[in-house]
């Protein structure tokens, strides 16, 4: 609801920005729960698709993910008795031991119904913003 053309796209790019950047793409979303950040990762919907598209596809999945020796998930391996640090062949685990380290738990399959009401609630609330601009704003 802006006047020009060239702004409502630097407003859309900006806003696309924020949204991949809140939305556990770029920063995982444990270091932004419990943060100055953590308004932005809440109102962000880019979030609540992440996290029922990474949950839905890959959450109690049996396919097999090699670990890195010495990240996270190799940590977490080796932690669990799953692995040994010097073992010769490589460590592996399951994509969805790796889902839970990556996300550090935040992501989780349980959070799925709740992402869909407030996904349906955004686009509810954008229809409406979207019908009072086009019907009560006019720019002549």
């Amino acid at each position: 609801m802006v006047e020009n053309p060239a702004t409502a796209l630097i407003l859309s790019s900006v806003f696309i920005g924020l949204n991949n950047f809140f939305a556990g793409l770029i920063v995982r979303p444990q270091l932004l729960v419990g943060s100055f950040f953590a308004f932005p990762f809440y109102i962000t919907p880019g979030q609540y698709v992440y996290e029922g598209m990474v949950t839905s596809l890959y959450k109690g999945s049996p396919k097999i993910v090699t670990a890195d020796v010495g990240g996270g998930f190799f940590e977490y391996l080796v932690d669990t008795g799953v692995c040994v640090p010097q073992q010769p062949e490589p460590c592996q685990g399951t994509v969805s031991d790796f889902i839970d380290v990556f996300f550090g738990g935040v992501f989780t399959d349980d959070h799925i119904s709740r992402n869909a009401l407030i996904l349906g609630g955004i686009l509810i609330l954008t229809r409406v913003l979207t019908f009072a601009g086009l019907k009560y704003i006019r720019y002549n």
